[in-house]
């Protein structure tokens, strides 16, 4: 068993992080230590202000060679090595370069990852819109848990396109390199603008939102990246259209922004898209009104008006033409379905973030996983307490700060207390729940206090700032030691309070030099602990396509095609229903996205038990043989059991199943198992119907 998880009684030693480097042999070794010894003697060479400022002047190319080089040597982020846990009798085992795999992201590496790879070995042909591999029937797999698919739409998906021109590692390599390096350049464009060309600042509130533990413990799904990347994007845009009069550029500037607002609305998440929208909605008010005097209106204007809202409209209106059967099913499942939130009742969330900074090494939490509790390290209340200094005693009607301050009032009451129905309704946040709604309260702290930062000209004394620091530090960690209940122990939460106060003492410093560049050296220490050790760093798919397992379904199913279940009956369930996808192998429980009403029928006519598969599901099924009719049990609110009495598996068609047990005890005169193959402690059956 391949250890990918850590579990320590108490954060008592360096033990955690022991684990994220222990596959380091020595030539890893060597590479880091070559990079280290390069940028020692190119700081030695250039010193370090001249580097910085090449760094800075070429900062397109060398992400674009990083990322060419990366993409190379099949870099991603992904667990996918923790499937190795479920195989036996293996003759290589892989190892990250860097960190450990997540167990507790198995919506990555379990659900999402497997569905894309089986877009790459799909009976029918490479990415199709509709596959017969994920469910076992034609599956809807551009708008739900988005995958990458050959059709005009994926125009709007461009972290897509490597899958559809690269190999499957390569093509993972360049969504996870893309996607890191696009947060990383747009963040950092955008706090230019935030900072009105800060540096320091700019980079400072780019390492918060790429590396913040919220960002990266949902780093994968449910397009949280996407989001942050189009919504900065956009601004840019539009920053630049607004001081540029060449409108060979504005149609560019559109054509980007068009992409932006089509990929923003596919991200198909609304319980944080709907949040961001406002925070978005802020940003671009400041945006206008700080552009508007250099801002030369043109009769061209509208024409590139109307035709962007037209091109979007089109495009939305091809993918809905396709998808809107897909989103009226899922609109109305029991689970998620679309039942309209009420806010309240998460303002303890605010005292979270020094926490976070334990879940990358420390003990796993007993209540929640991390992912749950992941936030922004947003140094609150600093941000809204500098914002009102700039706005009220500074006199700075700020184009920024005011309209980003009434939209945090607005999602921390949100988040604070129950909204009556009808006005969660017209706002849209009926569609998130408060704890999805909290990014938007982090995120928008962070983009406060760097506003705040950029803009303050004031001095405090030394004295005030001390009790201030120590005041609002002392508070914070007894909050969050209270919020956490139990899991900071008592020096976990000496080094937050002993990091928040040196914090917030430098923060308070305000626009001195000497702070900055501290605050700079503390921010890039909080995300190495909280966010850069939370996904590991892996290469190539070998560990998976490299099994014997793999390699002998993809024969078998190219032999003969046919439908396959996964035999929950050694107690295999999920993410094993999912494995068989990575080969290519229409699986019928492997993960519904969405319910497949019609075949549960053939199941249940009378329709009695759809509230149980009514849902988003992994699915187990159970084969038995005994008088007991099929039935189901719900097991959770995303998974529910098939005890599948096999005289029924003709009327789902079932030609194989992939179990771990001895199904030769099951067969009978009308229905019997034929053993095909049996490797890394995993058998696959035929069903011979007599």
């Amino acid at each position: 068993m391949i250890e990918n998880k850590i579990a320590i009684e108490s954060f008592q030693s360096w033990s955690g992080i022991a684990q994220i480097i222990q596959t380091f042999d020595f030539v890893r070794l060597f590479f880091f230590m070559s990079i280290g010894i390069g940028l020692s003697i190119l700081v030695n060479h250039y010193g370090m202000e001249k580097l910085v400022d090449r760094a800075y002047r070429y900062r397109f190319w060398i992400s674009a060679i990083l990322g060419i080089f990366l993409v190379f040597f099949e870099i991603h982020g992904s667990s996918i090595l923790y499937w190795q846990n479920y195989l036996t009798n293996l003759t290589n085992i892989s190892q990250p370069l860097i960190g450990i795999s997540r167990a507790i992201r198995s919506d990555e590496w379990a659900v999402n990852t497997p569905m894309m790879l089986s877009q790459y070995y799909n009976h029918s042909g490479l990415f199709p819109y509709f596959s017969e591999t994920i469910r076992g029937a034609l599956t809807d797999t551009f708008i739900i848990y988005g995958q990458p698919v050959r059709d005009i739409a994926i125009f709007f998906r461009p972290f897509h396109w490597g899958y559809l021109l690269l190999a499957p590692a390569k093509g993972l390599s360049f969504f996870w390199i893309g996607r890191t390096i696009a947060l990383f350049l747009v963040s950092f464009e955008f706090g230019m603008i935030l900072t009105n060309k800060s540096k320091l600042l700019a980079l400072i509130y780019t390492l918060m939102v790429t590396w913040s533990p919220v960002v990266q413990w949902w780093f994968a799904i449910n397009g949280l990246v996407e989001m942050l990347v189009f919504g900065q994007l956009a601004l840019i845009m539009i920053t630049l259209y607004m001081n540029n009069q060449n409108y060979y550029r504005r149609s560019l500037y559109a054509l980007v922004m068009l992409i932006c607002a089509g990929g923003y609305i596919l991200t198909f998440y609304p319980a944080w898209q709907v949040p961001l929208v406002y925070v978005f909605l802020a940003l671009f008010i400041g945006v206008v009104l700080e552009n508007r005097k250099h801002f030369v209106w043109n009769k061209k204007d509208i024409g590139i008006g109307v035709g962007l809202i037209l091109l979007l409209s089109l495009g939305m209106i091809y993918i809905l033409s396709k998808s809107g059967g897909t989103i009226d099913s899922v609109m109305n499942t029991v689970y998620p379905g679309g039942s309209a939130e009420t806010g309240g009742n998460q303002g303890l969330r605010l005292f979270l973030y020094p926490g976070n900074l334990f879940f990358a090494f420390s003990r796993e939490l007993t209540y929640a996983n991390p992912c749950e509790l992941a936030v922004y390290f947003d140094f609150f209340p600093l941000g809204i307490v500098l914002s009102a200094w700039v706005v009220i005693k500074q006199k700075q009607q700020d184009k920024f700060l005011i309209p980003l301050l009434l939209i945090n009032a607005m999602m921390i009451v949100w988040c604070l207390f129950p909204w009556p129905e009808w006005l969660a309704k017209i706002t849209l946040l009926s569609y998130s729940k408060p704890v999805r709604a909290f990014l938007a309260v982090g995120f928008i702290n962070i983009l406060l206090l760097i506003r705040a930062l950029a803009l303050f000209d004031g001095a405090f004394s030394k004295w005030f700032k001390v009790g201030s620091a120590l005041l609002m530090s002392l508070g914070i960690t007894l909050l969050a030691f209270k919020t956490y209940d139990g899991y900071l122990d008592l020096k976990m939460s000496m080094i937050s309070l002993l990091l928040l106060f040196g914090s917030f003492y430098v923060i308070l410093s305000g626009n001195k030099e000497w702070a900055r560049k501290t605050l700079l050296v503390i921010v890039f220490g909080i995300i190495f602990i909280a966010g850069l050790f939370v996904n590991p760093v892996v290469n190539g798919l070998d560990a998976i396509y490299q099994t014997n397992l793999i390699n002998r379904i993809q024969q078998i199913n190219t032999t003969e095609n046919g439908l396959w279940i996964v035999d929950s009956g050694a107690e295999i369930g999920f993410p094993v229903i999912n494995f068989p996808l990575m080969a290519g192998a229409p699986t019928i429980n492997s993960t519904n996205v969405y319910p497949n009403l019609e075949r549960w029928h053939l199941l249940d006519p009378d329709g009695s038990a759809e509230e149980i598969y009514n849902r988003y599901a992994h699915i187990s099924v159970n084969l038995i043989n005994t008088s007991n009719e099929t039935h189901f049990e719900l097991k959770s609110p995303d998974l529910f059991e098939v005890n599948l009495n096999i005289m029924d598996l003709e009327k789902l068609e079932v030609t194989y199943v992939f179990s771990k047990r001895d199904l030769s005890i099951l067969s009978n005169e009308a229905v019997s198992f034929t053993e095909l193959a049996d490797e890394n402690g995993f058998k696959i059956y035929t069903v011979n119907y007599n």
